[in-house]
């Protein structure tokens, strides 16, 4: 698996963060060639603008709460859009009812592994905790199977690959290598497709998912999430993932602000998740050629502004977040 370094990416009002290891730099400009060469259309280094519309998706992740996920839904519903939603397990054995009805609407409920990152971890245990969480979905919901998975820090390798066939789960969520720009590969050893989401740099930290928690965690305000998403949907990536954690981003006016305009910029074709994937350009390659992004600089979330001290939006009483170290959006 090629390692994955940050390299000439765009600046979104945060220093960049600098790759001073040339090997790693080098890495990075054999994956783009080896794209090229395997026909695709750009290179892993930026994610390219295009004339078109991005081709965008929305994704919800909630550990604790419920209000967040209600009141994405009720926007959706306006707009006759679906999320991909991925929620701990607790969440869905509290609010069984939400759960059947956003699934009955053609919501993809993603499974959710958040208590260690599927790094180098044995098949044998990741096979047992995957199967496990989908258990749990499939007892729960109406739908047939569980389509999509994650660990923490949306970690993957070979292992969850393989697992993956074993059970039946057709997708692997997977941190950004592509700048903001989201793809999929399709590793040519297994059946399982990889989702590798949209990343952005922050400085120091070294970078995350496009996301309110991101930023939130990393002592960013609600004016900043927002310059951040302006300036990615000006770029207009091919395709986009764009993450909320809904008891933040669906329960706080001004951070809920930033994803209401996203909705209604005419940069964006919003999907549904199995319209955005056929319209995503999927890359298939060898397992071993397919970038993969295991930086994490930080793991304790440092807010400018605690949670409780943020607007709520009118009408919903939204409680505290989860204290859980299970921080996929990072």
């Amino acid at each position: 698996m090629l390692a994955m370094a940050p390299l000439n990416r765009p600046s979104f009002g945060f220093p960049f963060w600098r790759n001073r290891n040339l090997k790693r730099i080098a890495a990075v400009m054999s994956a783009g060639m080896i794209l090229l060469a395997g026909g695709a259309q750009y290179s892993l280094a930026q994610a390219p603008r295009t004339d078109r519309q991005t081709n965008g998706l929305i994704m919800l992740i909630e550990f604790e709460k419920i209000e967040g996920v209600r009141h994405w839904e009720r926007q959706l519903d306006r707009r006759g859009l679906t999320a991909l939603v991925q929620a701990q397990h607790n969440v869905i054995a509290e609010y069984p009812r939400d759960f059947i009805r956003l699934s009955l609407k053609g919501y993809p409920i993603a499974g959710l592994y958040a208590d260690k990152a599927f790094w180098d971890v044995p098949y044998e245990e990741q096979f047992a905790r995957m199967r496990e969480v989908k258990q749990a979905i499939e007892k729960t919901t109406v739908v047939t199977s569980m389509r999509v998975f994650g660990s923490k820090y949306f970690a993957y390798d070979e292992n969850t690959l393989r697992a993956a066939d074993a059970l039946g789960v057709e997708y692997v969520l997977a941190r950004g290598t592509a700048g903001e720009r989201a793809i999929i590969y399709a590793p040519k050893e297994y059946k399982a497709k990889i989702i590798s989401v949209s990343n952005v740099p922050f400085g120091e930290m070294g970078t995350g998912s496009l996301c309110d928690y991101s930023l939130w965690a990393r002592g960013s305000t609600d004016d900043d999430f927002a310059n951040v998403v302006q300036k990615v949907l000006a770029r207009r990536p091919s395709d986009m993932i764009l993450v909320s954690h809904a008891y933040l981003g669906g329960t706080k006016a001004k951070w809920w602000r930033t994803y209401e305009k996203a909705l209604e910029s005419k940069d964006v074709q919003w999907r549904r998740f199995d319209d955005w994937v056929k319209a995503v350009g999927i890359i298939e390659l060898p397992y071993e050629k397919i970038p993969v992004n295991r930086e994490v600089k930080y793991e304790a979330p440092k807010p400018a502004i605690p949670f409780e001290r943020l607007e709520d939006v009118p009408g919903l009483k939204a409680g505290s977040p989860v204290k859980s170290d299970g921080l996929l959006c990072q």
